[in-house]
């Protein structure tokens, strides 16, 4: 999918597709942690949650809106899109976050048969959509049509996993599907990374884990700094917030990760676009 491009030094809207292979990962903690981090720099954020479970539209108290991501891909239109996206309870000083929510309609379009001809919808209707400066988009905990649809729209994909025994078997199928997309839809997908999430430092279960990662994908396939658990990071989603909001050193300790983790993936974005118009 090729963006519309923007006056601003940002270049053309970042797209960000946060995926994994299984629940409880902690997926939409990172894809609220991320799209909160790029609110709090000031810039315009859209969330759209393709997560049947709705779990990013209940955390970000999104108001009921007109249409919602089952809308949108069952008509497939800018239009249709426009009228999807809703206000949320979020609030920074400059930025801020909207969203597209999820509806429990959209597990009807996640079937996947494996057939080569896929037309992307997704990326149909958000090719004229203005006014944000980087989307995330919030995958099902699986490879089925709905991730298919995120991968085919985004420009960045990022592979959540925690450090654990299958972690690293999860985040190669998953970038194994990045690579066909890229190949097959969308040349303009890059595989950011893997985040890991839920680090406990301390854990020599984890430390090992998270070194297999590194030895089997690579150094840089790695994101630093990692996501360590705190338990700030359940507090700010019970309570709807943003992690930025919640008054204490957990809390501040997880925003920063999240900030650096933002201000590596729009660095990408600008040295991937620097790279194309050489």
């Amino acid at each position: 999918m090729r963006e519309a491009t923007r006056p601003d030094t940002l270049g053309p809207v970042i797209v960000i597709s946060v995926l994994s292979l299984k629940g409880g990962v902690g997926k939409t903690s990172v894809a609220l942690g991320l799209a909160g981090a790029a609110a709090k720099r000031g810039l315009k954020v859209l969330v759209v949650d393709l997560d049947p479970q709705g779990n990013a539209t209940s955390i970000l108290q999104a108001r009921h809106g007109r249409a919602n991501a089952a809308t949108v891909l069952e008509h497939p239109t800018a239009e249709s899109l426009q009228r999807a996206v809703t206000k949320t309870a979020w609030s920074f000083k400059d930025g801020r976050v909207d969203v597209v929510g999820s509806d429990s309609e959209l597990i009807r379009f996640d079937a996947w048969t494996g057939k080569r001809n896929f037309v992307p919808k997704l990326a149909r209707a958000m090719k004229r959509l203005e006014g944000y400066d980087v989307i995330v988009i919030d995958c099902p905990p699986s490879l089925g049509a709905l991730t298919r649809e995120a991968l085919a729209a985004s420009r960045l994909a990022v592979v959540v996993t925690t450090p654990s025994y299958f972690g690293a078997q999860g985040a190669e199928r998953a970038i194994h599907e990045i690579n066909e997309i890229r190949s097959s839809v969308n040349p303009d997908l890059r595989f950011a990374g893997i985040i890991v999430n839920r680090l406990r430092e301390k854990t020599e279960e984890h430390r090992y884990r998270k070194r297999e990662l590194i030895a089997i994908h690579g150094p840089s396939a790695v994101l630093k700094p990692s996501v360590p658990e705190r338990v700030a990071l359940q507090q700010a989603e019970s309570t709807g917030e943003p992690i930025s909001a919640v008054k204490s050193a957990g809390a501040r300790d997880v925003a920063k990760v999240f900030d650096k983790q933002m201000a590596r993936l729009l660095k990408m974005a600008r040295d991937a676009d620097a790279s194309q118009s050489d």
